[in-house]
């Protein structure tokens, strides 16, 4: 679903101008003889379009009103303005396939998306959304690449894509140089595994290097996803699999440089 309600005013105003333009032809074909065939069928045809774009435009306002209900829930009896992920819970979507429709609005693609959604109280399940996808994102819908979502908590049909994470840098694994400095005064937080490969590769201290896609959760900081190459102790390189959770800290002045906390990670 989308969180914009543009594309549904849009269509409203479309279909309010074809449907005067309509009863126009209609109302010229009923007074003037010469062209009323060919007047009417015009504008019965304008009136029939404008109903469509109407309810389509009612789609994506019922699909805008369905997002804001994931972002926002108002507090009963306080008048407070709503809270922000009240109602949402935070998730992550593995891209498995896309595909444009064909339709635009303010000349965003609607794309199909085939979506392996991981979230708490659903676990992982596979569904398609469409979804006006915001040009500056475009980059994130190869297959294979993660974003953060927010799900319903009781309907996993109902999904949010949270653009504004897709649009994030990635984060980045700290060399060795800067990584005791990391450990010693960065921020805690953990990263949870999406997809690990190895690389093909081991750093200079003998350490299989892994190519990952991660999701980095940093205290006081929002999430974001994204990939990181960085070695992984031997004793440790059964967490990097998918759901795989490693211990971090994070700088301060940049929470996507990271550095493992190897010691707070159980060996396995």
């Amino acid at each position: 679903m989308t969180t914009l309600r543009g594309p549904a005013i849009i269509m409203y105003l479309i279909a309010v101008f074809e449907f005067l333009l309509g009863v126009a032809f209609i109302v010229v074909g009923s007074f003037v003889p010469v062209v009323r065939t060919t007047f009417l069928l015009v504008g019965v045809a304008l009136a029939a379009t404008a109903v469509i774009l109407f309810v389509f435009g009612m789609r994506l306002h019922r699909r805008f009103r369905e997002a804001r209900a994931l972002l926002e829930r108002e507090v009963p009896g306080t008048g407070e303005a709503p809270a922000l992920l009240e109602r949402g819970v935070r998730g992550t979507a593995q891209v498995l396939g896309a595909r444009q429709t064909g339709v635009y609005v303010n000349e965003q693609p609607q794309v199909a998306l085939q979506l392996r959604i991981t979230a708490p109280g659903h676990g992982t399940y596979d569904t398609t959304v469409k979804e006006f996808v915001p040009l500056i994102a475009t980059g994130m819908l190869a297959a294979g690449r993660p974003l953060t979502v927010l799900v319903d908590p009781l309907d996993p049909a109902k999904v949010l894509i949270e653009w504004s994470f897709a649009a994030a840098p990635a984060p980045l694994a700290v060399s060795a140089f800067t990584r005791e400095q990391i450990l010693a005064t960065g921020l805690p937080g953990t990263i949870r595994v999406l997809a690990a490969e190895f690389a093909g590769s081991l750093d200079e201290q003998g350490r299989p290097v892994y190519s990952a896609q991660l999701h980095v959760a940093v205290e006081g900081r929002a999430p974001v996803a994204g990939p990181a190459v960085f070695a992984v102790p031997l004793d440790r390189v059964s967490v990097m699999q998918p759901g795989g959770v490693i211990p971090i800290k994070a700088d301060p002045s940049d929470p996507m440089k990271f550095a493992a906390d190897w010691d707070r990670l159980a060996t396995g």
